[in-house]
């Protein structure tokens, strides 16, 4: 019991620092030091941002969602992966899961179509979770 117990925790800390890693996102952009051609009389005057400016949440490149949001979906996925794995009669290591908005894509092959509405089950039953799209195929995996 302890060594299953290990295991999905080592699964969900892998999960957790990989769920947004198959995301195409270009990197924030980071200040650098000023260079040395650049001194601080010559710098051009920055506008100042309006009350209503500053109270935005700042959206991801794509502009849709904001930073939040994914952050919110990477822990979804994360959560209903570990549950996936946890599950006895759900081979959740070959069951694909990505959230956005809350909405959860199930995606994959399993053995039988036992596990298709088991899978589902899971998912709709984790926090955050608003719908689930089941795509997975029964099928040797």
């Amino acid at each position: 019991m302890k060594l299953r117990t290990l295991a999905l925790a080592a699964a969900v800390a892998t999960l957790a620092g990989v769920a947004g890693c198959d995301r195409n996102e270009p990197p924030d952009r980071v200040s650098s030091a000023p260079s040395p051609a650049t001194s601080p009389q010559s710098k051009p005057s920055m506008p100042s941002q309006s009350p209503s400016a500053a109270a935005t949440p700042a959206t991801t490149p794509g502009g849709d969602r904001t930073a939040g949001q994914v952050v919110d979906d990477a822990g979804i996925t994360a959560k209903v992966k570990a549950a996936l794995v946890a599950e006895k009669g759900v081979n959740g290591m070959s069951i694909n899961v990505d959230t956005s908005e809350g909405k959860v894509t199930l995606s994959g092959k399993v053995p039988d179509s036992t596990q298709v509405e088991r899978a589902t089950q899971v998912a709709r039953g984790i926090d955050g979770v608003k719908s689930v799209d089941n795509q997975l195929t029964v099928g040797a995996g």
